[in-house]
């Protein structure tokens, strides 16, 4: 898809009817700053899209060097500054400690060939907690994730599922009672995994296994093919029956982990076609309102080349269109640039009364025949008009 700019017709129309009130749903953003950009800038940008909640991940193998070890610096410039800057913003934190992280074990090295229901990796875990919980003393957590996309790591390997549930099992019980002896107030605690393992016939059995032991359901959203390109944004709305309907039959609430899509051509995209990505998100997000409570927006701001490298290298992948994938998910570039899909975020968050806001979208006109984008409106100084190849 081209981008041209110049003065046309506006040929598409953003329409947006009265909505459901936000009542008890929650956003979080992870708002990264571009090069020379001071945290609170960025943290800004996040909040005019209603941000109350911001993500927080660490994998164990950061904190624990050593048996028994753990890295007072990390804890410092990380746990520490946690605990008392966000609240200074009123921000509540999702925290996830990464023991699996998509396609890796992220323990310290003598855990690596040591099973996850082993006594020695369970008791390792807990003292991991209680270090964890004395450095966030002040912080409101919203939930506490334990792995991250751990149904990518396991495939379909069953045995693997049946152990972490039993750590899963001793786990969870553990951290709630010894959270609030702490500080005397609940924790919430999840296990994430992606979509499409929630929700596969392979493996939503195994991922429900887990989630027993949960208080919620936690999962990630990309919409990814497995080519890496970019799913049709009309999708989003079968994706999200999906996965209500894999837990009709329980009352955790859902909270979407993570949830972004890319913008590369590369992944056959577009800066209009992340935007529809997200106008669809919201759209079913509404139709399960009362089964999906928080979403995380995956995220502000571009990855550099320099940042995807170094992931590729992390997940030993050198293939172009998934490096585009990973550089091209905030929604702003790695120049500060804002996308359209920032403006789509915030008119349908201002169209429901979710906070202070502004919708900067007024004056566009759908066309179906030509499947032009055109914005933002108004503009003051270009007009950036998308239109097909």
């Amino acid at each position: 898809m081209k981008t041209i700019s110049l003065f046309i017709l506006f040929l598409f129309q953003l329409v947006i009817f009265a909505q459901e009130p936000k009542g008890d749903r929650m956003i979080a953003w992870i708002a990264e700053t571009v090069e020379g950009e001071e945290y609170p800038y960025a943290l800004a940008y996040a909040s005019a899209g209603c941000m109350e909640s911001v993500h927080h991940f660490f994998k164990w193998s950061d904190l624990e060097t050593e048996p028994g070890v753990f890295d007072s610096t990390f804890l410092s410039d990380n746990l520490d500054l946690v605990n008392w800057f966000y609240p200074l913003y009123d921000l509540k934190v999702k925290m996830t400690i990464a023991i699996t992280n998509t396609a890796a074990k992220e323990t310290p090295e003598d855990l690596l060939a040591v099973d996850y229901d082993d006594p020695t990796f369970i008791n390792r875990f807990k003292t991991l907690l209680d270090t964890v919980f004395v450095h966030i003393s002040h912080v409101d957590i919203v939930v506490l994730n334990i792995g991250n996309e751990t149904d990518i790591l396991f495939g379909t390997d069953a045995s693997e599922y049946e152990a972490y549930s039993v750590f899963l099992d001793s786990i969870v019980p553990y951290a709630k009672a010894r959270y609030n002896e702490l500080y005397s107030k609940e924790l919430s605690l999840g296990a994430t995994m992606t979509l499409e393992g929630l929700t596969s016939p392979e493996k939503g059995d195994l991922c429900a296994m887990l989630n027993a032991h949960t208080d919620i359901i936690s999962t990630t959203y990309y919409q990814l093919a497995f080519d890496f390109t970019m799913k049709d944004p009309e999708v989003v709305l079968e994706d999200f029956d999906a996965l209500v309907e894999a837990y009709a039959d329980s009352d955790q609430p859902i909270f979407f982990s993570e949830c972004g899509y890319a913008s590369s051509e590369t992944c056959n995209s577009s800066d209009a076609q992340q935007a529809q990505f997200y106008s669809k998100v919201f759209e079913a997000w509404e139709l399960h309102a009362d089964r999906i409570k928080y979403l995380t927006v995956f995220k502000l701001t571009d990855w550099t080349e320099e940042d995807v490298i170094e992931f590729g290298e992390y997940y030993g992948l050198d293939d172009p269109i998934f490096l585009e994938y990973l550089r091209t998910l905030g929604l702003r570039d790695e120049d500060g640039n804002f996308k359209v899909g920032y403006d789509f975020i915030l008119c349908e968050l201002a169209a429901r009364d979710w906070c202070d806001t502004e919708c900067a979208l007024t004056e566009i006109e759908e066309n179906q025949d030509q499947n032009v984008l055109i914005y933002p409106q108004p503009a003051s100084e270009e007009l950036t008009v998308n239109v097909p190849n």
